[in-house]
């Protein structure tokens, strides 16, 4: 038997243009933002920080990409992610595609460990992106069609001494991207879950590691620019409809593990 006598028919790529997509202000979520706005998308810009949001917004502006805004939001606090996608319905009347990129890292050996900031790092990372999710995917599901885009990284599979409270959120994102994929297999909604290595972002700094350190692995393993990021994530959405990209690792080629 051939593929002609089974009398299948495959879609083509899938289109970006008028998708609306909730992105961040800086890094990853920035860099695939841009690409795709530049691609077509509709996009709603989610973060905290409003000056790094309406500087994102005027540099697309200027590109001659207007059908962009940006919400201010805080993704741990339930009524704002819901203010965020009933905007993005207000001005666009649909949601195809969920950006699911904030979070930060904090490193820290387990018996010195800041709760205060442990609870944060858990409420963005984990708790945030369950918001996000539950806001975000009725729209889509009333669609029959979606696409849930989650960042997650390469701590969500290899655990490095100093790293456990980072780690422990991204496998509990890992978690909740795999069950996503379960629950709504036969309901239109691809998941992707892309685990990045170390990128040109502040998060080390954030993280915790001295000017120092970031230089010295940088020198040693060119890291990934948050525009390589954006392109798996570009990679995922632009396959046909019959095609889906459960998970995607994507690490700097002189890059064995994480920092030490």
């Amino acid at each position: 038997m051939t593929l002609d006598d089974l009398g299948l028919s495959w879609n083509d790529k899938e289109s970006l243009i008028g998708k609306v997509v909730t992105g961040a202000s800086s890094g990853i979520g920035a860099s695939i933002a841009r690409k795709l706005a530049k691609r077509g998308a509709y996009v709603t810009l989610v973060a905290r920080r409003r000056d790094r949001l309406d500087e994102l917004v005027q540099e697309l502006h200027k590109d001659g990409l207007y059908e962009v805004m940006a919400v201010p939001a805080d993704i741990q606090k339930a009524e704002e992610v819901q203010h965020v996608v009933n905007e993005t319905i207000n001005r666009w009347g649909r949601l195809d595609i969920v950006v699911a990129n904030a979070g930060f890292g904090y490193r820290s050996p387990l018996v010195e460990v800041d709760m205060e900031r442990w609870e944060e790092m858990y409420r963005t990372n984990v708790h945030g992106l369950m918001l996000t999710l539950h806001y975000g995917l009725p729209p889509m599901l009333g669609q029959g069609k979606g696409d849930v885009i989650i960042i997650s990284s390469i701590a969500g599979k290899e655990v490095i001494a100093g790293g456990g409270p980072y780690s422990a959120t991204k496998y509990g994102v890992n978690a909740i991207a795999s069950a996503l994929r379960l629950e709504t297999i036969d309901q239109g909604i691809r998941v992707t879950t892309i685990q990045p290595g170390a990128v040109a972002t502040e998060f080390a700094q954030v993280a915790g590691y001295s000017e120092d350190e970031i230089r010295a692995f940088a020198s040693k393993v060119l890291p990934l620019h948050p525009d390589d990021v954006a392109e798996a994530a570009l990679y995922a959405l632009e396959q046909p409809e019959h095609v889906s990209i459960a998970e995607l690792t994507i690490m700097p080629s002189r890059q064995a593990q994480r920092f030490k």
